[in-house]
This record gives structure tokens, sequence and C-alpha cells, in this order.
């Protein structure tokens, strides 16, 4: 028998001969436990049963869960762990880099006197006036030493400089002056000096310097530049003056350089208490090796030799002449 029924306005048909099967709901499942440092998050919508008007059942299908957003890996944060990590080495070699750092700009490490030794008397105001004028105190222990060492060797007349720690504070600079060896004047009385290599300059004490020679520059003759070596005929004169050093009866030798007479020695020879004045001709002295060697053997001459000549002529190899003091010549 088939009974219809009405409730609330909607029609149920209902078999009465054949029992309706047991109706089972599934419960919804559980939230899972939420974390107490993340807020709760909304229950998730499970499928319900809904008994259609036909007697069937059918699940509403569960609605879709929110995308979760991803949250993108800091570029800076294994920086961050990392500093986390040695937060402890790196604070210490903080603190020593400031501790090196207060140190070596303090004036205890930095240099506040300068001693320089090895300086003639007649340049001492030079020198302190030169420091004074580049450097102010306190100075940096960098590179300071070295740049003192370049400003003390820009002067001509210095050929070594070196310095060394004196003390908190203090540098010892220690100057070698160079050797005055030969003297070049020009025809206006303007003298300068060259060491043993040839180079030359002007010492402080030029009126005091003993020389072992001097070359007399005639009309026509520059001295040379202060710093260089001499070149030419001055390099020729040089070598002569250089080559009789060694004699130790040779006294007070001085060349002439002459765009006329070409090069011409005036020397003294002592012999004994006598003393024996003799001139020696070189010309252009192409053949210099060879007049030396000539002139060592006329060095080697008696006295009464040496007396009677006026001049030696040894321009021309192999044909050397010599001027008696009476007219006329003869060969050598």
């Amino acid at each position: 028998m088939k009974v219809r029924k009405r409730e609330r306005g909607v029609r149920v048909r209902i078999h009465t001969g054949t029992p309706l099967p047991p109706l089972t709901v599934a419960e919804p499942p559980r939230a899972a436990s939420i974390t107490p440092s993340r807020p709760a998050a909304a229950p998730k919508r499970t499928a319900v049963p809904i008994q259609e008007p036909t007697g069937k059942f059918r699940l509403t299908p569960p609605a879709k869960p929110m995308a979760r957003r991803v949250r993108k890996p800091s570029r800076w944060a294994p920086l961050g762990r990392w500093l986390w990590r040695n937060a402890e080495p790196l604070g210490w070699a903080a603190v020593l880099s400031a501790l090196v750092l207060s140190l070596w700009f303090s004036p205890r490490t930095q240099i506040t006197r300068v001693q320089v030794y090895g300086v003639p008397p007649q340049a001492h105001r030079a020198v302190e006036s030169l420091i004074r004028t580049h450097w102010r105190t306190p100075l940096a222990l960098s590179d300071a030493p070295r740049q003192l060492e370049r400003t003390l060797l820009a002067l001509d007349w210095v050929q070594a400089a070196h310095w060394r720690a004196a003390g908190v504070g203090q540098v010892a600079v220690y100057v070698q002056p160079r050797t005055p060896f030969i003297a070049v004047e020009d025809a206006q009385g303007t003298r300068l000096c060259l060491d043993p290599a040839g180079l030359a300059f002007v010492p402080p004490n030029l009126s005091r310097s003993p020389f072992a020679g001097v070359i007399r520059l005639s009309d026509g003759y520059q001295l040379p530049t202060r710093g260089a070596l001499v070149e030419g005929e001055m390099r020729k004169a040089f070598t002569i003056l250089q080559a009789l050093h060694s004699h130790r009866e040779v006294m007070q030798p001085r060349v002439q350089l002459s765009r006329t007479h070409g090069i011409r020695l005036w020397l003294s020879v002592k012999r004994g208490s006598e003393t024996v004045p003799l001139q020696v001709r070189f010309g252009d002295a192409r053949a210099l090796p060879t007049q030396l060697a000539t002139l060592s053997r006329i060095l080697e001459l008696p006295t009464d030799a040496l007396r009677r000549w006026a001049y030696i002529d040894i321009s021309t190899p192999h044909a050397e002449a010599a001027k008696p003091h009476h007219s006329g010549g003869e060969p050598l």
C-alpha cells in the first residue's frame, strides 16, 4: 500500500510493503590538531548525504581547499644564519681590529722626531728646511721613513740614505755624502765636482773639498748637468786625471779643454825635494788608451830629461815629440 504524505510542501512517497534499508550517515572527520603558535584553522567541509525525492541519497561535493601561500626563501637568510652562528668570533675580531687601529693611528706609534746624521755642517740648515717644508709631524709610520730617504736622495750631493728606528716615535736617518774627486771650473770661475764615477754635483763644502785634479773649461764649454755623468771630451779629461791619481809623484794635475788646442795637461812631478813642472798635449785624445800608456812611460823618465822639456806632444800615437825650452823640437 502506498501512502502519500505531505510534509511542509515536500511530497514523499513511502513504500509500506518493503522496509527501507538502514540509513547510516558518516560523521565528518575530526579536525587535525592545531599548534598553539599558529591560529586555529577552520574545520574542513565534508560531504553531507541528501535524500532526493526519489528516495536516493547523494553526497554534495566538498569545497576545494584554499591554496596555501608559499613563502620564497630570502637571499640573505644564509648570511644571517652564518652571522648568528659565528657571532662570538666575529665580535672578538672586531674588538681586536679596533685596538690595532687605535694603536696604529696613535701619536705614540707615529714619527714625532727625525734625526739626520752624516750631513756636513754647511748643509744643516738646508736639510732642516727641506724636511720641515715637505713634512709635518706626526708622520704616518707606513711609508714616511722611505719617503724621507727619497727626499734626501733627491739632493745631488747625497749618495745614500737609510733610516733606522731610534725609539718610540723617533727615526734616525743616516746620510752618506758623495766624495768630491775632481773639480770642474768654467771660464767664469763657477765650480762643481765629479765623484769617482764621474757624476756631477755641488757639495755643500765646495771650497774645502780636496780634489784629485781640476778640469778647466775655456769659452765654448758649459758645466755638466748636475746629477748626470760627464760625456765626450770632458769624460776623456776625467779619465786622464783618474789615471794620474794612482801616481804618488804627480802633484796638482790640471786639464785644460780648448776648442783650438784640444786637451792639455799640466802637472808637477816631485822627486825628493825637487819639483819639476810638465806639460803634456793630448790633442783630441782619440787614442786615449795608447796615450795613457805613453804618459806612464814619460813619468818614469829621469828628472834631468823632464827638466829640459817645455812640453811633450803625444797627440799622434807612435809619433810623440818633445819641445825643449830652447827653440825647435826633438822626438821623444
